[in-house]
């Protein structure tokens, strides 16, 4: 099976001034590497608060599902402003091997 790399990417309603979902996107494809298939997943309106938002969870069960090669924010908060759940996000990326990079921050497992 030929592994994609996702891209996450989320805004929120209440942030008028955060990036957009579409500006997100391009950031996050000058990571992709050669002409790798991509999947982005997007909620849209959905605060960083916690994890429970649909694209996320698609995305987590296409991981979980062994599907997926690399993650690719723009931010670390696209994932999650909750510590905890971050940490629990990347524990799940390593168990499923799936490298993660944050454009932004040049975090990248």
């Amino acid at each position: 099976m030929n592994l994609i790399n996702a891209i996450y990417t989320r805004q929120s309603v209440d942030r008028i001034d955060s990036i957009s979902v579409e500006s997100q996107v391009e950031f996050c494809k000058k990571e992709v590497i050669g002409d790798s298939r991509i999947k982005v997943y997007t909620d849209k309106g959905y605060s960083g608060k916690n994890i429970d938002r649909p694209a996320f969870q698609e995305m987590m069960k296409d991981i979980e599902a062994g599907k997926i090669r690399r993650v690719i924010v723009y931010r670390l908060d696209r994932i999650s402003r909750s510590v905890l759940d971050f940490a629990n996000v990347i524990d799940v990326f390593q168990k499923h091997n799936v490298d993660f990079v944050s454009t932004m921050e040049k975090f990248d497992t």
